[in-house]
């Protein structure tokens, strides 16, 4: 990876969507020679994916204790559910985050967790700003 590789990273992580052919007037090469590079970041794994990013409106933290031998599966089925998921220590055995974009949303993730087998209690710390 050179620089002209770092700068056609620096202009997807802008914007994910940028054509080849802007990406190449920036870095000042062929949209050919972008097109080829980009592919060979992907086959390199540099780039895994490309996103969209959004603003949510509520996010919460929900602290979760578990049955001690059973952490390990319910950290995996929260992932399903949540944005972000830390096996952590303490009182509580795991830490998710959840965003969403409306409260019924975030309550239903919220629940769907404190549904799952081997959840004993749970925490929910909600955002209220910035």
């Amino acid at each position: 990876m050179d620089q002209i590789d770092i700068e056609i990273l620096r202009v997807l992580k802008e914007n994910a969507r940028a054509k080849y052919v802007e990406i190449a007037k920036r870095v000042g090469l062929t949209e050919g020679a972008v097109r080829r590079r980009i592919k060979q970041l992907k086959n390199e794994g540099v780039i895994r994916r490309f996103t969209v990013e959004t603003s949510v409106d509520f996010e919460g933290i929900v602290l979760v204790e578990t049955e001690p031998a059973k952490t390990r599966e319910v950290t995996q089925e929260i992932k399903r559910i949540a944005d972000k998921v830390f096996e952590v220590s303490g009182e509580y055995d795991i830490a998710a985050l959840i965003q969403a974009y409306t409260i019924e949303e975030l309550n239903a993730k919220i629940d769907e967790i404190r549904n799952l087998p081997w959840v004993l209690n749970t925490k929910t710390l909600i955002k209220l700003k910035d």
